[in-house]
C-alpha cells in the first residue's frame, strides 16, 4: 500500500510540473498571436484561453492531492484535466497549421 501511495504522489508531482509548464506554453502562444496581429480568422487563441484554465485546474488539483494524504480522487481528476488539455492542445496545433499554410 505504501508503494502505491508513493507512486500516486509521484504522478501528482509530474502532473503539477507538467500543468504549470503547459500554462506557460499556452500563454506564450496566445501572446505570439497578439503580437503578430495575424490577419486570418482563427479561434486558436480563444481555445487556448480555455485550455489554460484546464491546465490551471489540473495544477491546483494535483497540488491539493499532494497536500492531502491518500487522496486518489483529486489525482485522478487532475490527470483527466491534464489529458483533456493535452488533447485540446493537439487540436489547436492542427488548427494553427491548417489555417496558416
Amino acid at each position: 500500500m505504501n508503494n502505491e501511495n508513493t507512486r500516486n504522489r509521484e504522478i501528482a508531482s509530474y502532473i503539477l510540473s507538467g500543468s504549470t509548464t503547459m500554462v506557460g506554453v499556452c500563454i506564450t502562444i496566445i501572446t505570439l498571436f497578439r503580437v503578430m496581429k495575424v490577419n486570418f480568422v482563427t479561434y486558436a487563441d480563444e481555445i487556448l484561453g480555455v485550455n489554460t484554465s484546464l491546465f490551471i485546474a489540473s495544477a491546483l488539483l494535483a497540488y491539493a492531492s499532494l497536500r492531502r494524504e491518500n487522496d486518489i480522487h483529486l489525482k485522478r481528476l487532475a490527470d483527466v484535466f491534464f489529458f483533456a488539455g493535452m488533447i485540446i492542445m493537439l487540436l489547436v496545433g492542427f488548427i494553427i497549421v491548417y489555417t496558416t499554410y
